[in-house]
């Protein structure tokens, strides 16, 4: 009994430590990103800074409230959620924290969550120098999944275009043209580093977010990466220093069999121009924790 208990203790101690060091390469990887991360031209978001912009993009930027707002160099947040790996399994709570450079583009990703409600599962997603990488691992120790190729480096620019949501004066930057579809959509394309992707943002009545839509690469559990429509349905908006964005929502895969929603995903905190990890500045708690 006392050899199990210490063979126990020694199991959690092992592991605690691969946490540890996962976490601290994670958090090395978002030091470089935000340190790398350039100034912008303009700090401030004029009105004629949207002029060029199609009308439904303009007008979500006008509601959205970006005039008048620093432009975004760096950003950070926190999310939480549920996440499966498939249509048939349990769904698992997560948490995680972002952060994302603006000029070059890129982010960091990280996430934490719990399989059969009691293994512990690590994963971060990067995208750095227009290349991207998701990297696995069950208890921080087994890696499952170390996903890197032409086909994730689409994957993680698209990511990032849709993802410039939250910090919206991001739009204006010199790598994404805009193309007006209709009085309620229009199409992003980015290109940099070699790669091309286009997402169809879609705006309501009230010009805010309610989708996005790409052809992007779904990894196919060991198979080749298959090209498939990506969709982000958006369900509630909140504002985060002054600016609204999207809040809550989800994330699916149009597949022929049936759709598969495989990511429901809030925002609970966000600044820009912040260029400091929560682990070394935490800053304010966010509003939910103060209340």
């Amino acid at each position: 009994m006392v050899a199990l208990l210490a063979l126990s203790a020694l199991a959690l101690a092992f592991a605690a430590a691969a946490k540890r060091r996962f976490h601290e390469r994670i958090d090395d990887e978002a030091r470089a990103l935000l340190v790398d991360a350039r100034p912008p031209a303009a700090r401030v978001v004029e009105a004629r800074d949207l002029e060029r912009l199609p009308p439904p993009v303009r007008r979500w930027l006008t509601a959205a409230g970006v005039v008048g707002h620093a432009r975004a160099a760096t950003a950070r947040l926190r999310q939480r959620g549920q996440m499966r790996t498939g249509a048939d399994k349990p769904w698992m709570p997560v948490v995680a924290e972002q952060y994302f450079s603006v000029d070059p583009p890129g982010f960091v990703w990280r996430v934490d969550g719990r399989m059969m409600r009691f293994l512990p599962i690590a994963g971060r997603d990067r995208y750095a120098d227009g290349r991207g990488n998701m990297l696995i691992k069950l208890a921080s120790i087994i890696t499952v999944a170390d996903g890197a190729g032409p086909e994730i480096d689409q994957g993680t620019l698209l990511r990032y275009l849709g993802e410039i949501v939250w910090f919206p004066s991001a739009a204006l930057g010199d790598t994404i043209t805009w193309e007006a579809i209709d009085d309620n959509s229009a199409r992003a394309t980015m290109r940099y580093a070699g790669v091309t992707g286009s997402i169809v943002f879609g705006f309501d009545d009230r010009d805010r977010l309610v989708s996005e839509a790409a052809d992007r690469y779904m990894s196919t559990g060991g198979g080749a990466p298959r090209l498939e429509r990506w969709v982000i349905p958006v369900t509630e908006w909140q504002r985060f220093g002054g600016i609204e964005i999207p809040s809550r929502g989800g994330a699916v895969w149009k597949l022929a069999g049936g759709d598969f929603d495989y990511y429901r995903w809030e925002i609970v905190d966000v600044e820009v121009n912040h260029a400091a990890l929560y682990a070394d500045d935490p800053g304010p708690p966010p509003p939910e924790a103060r209340r």
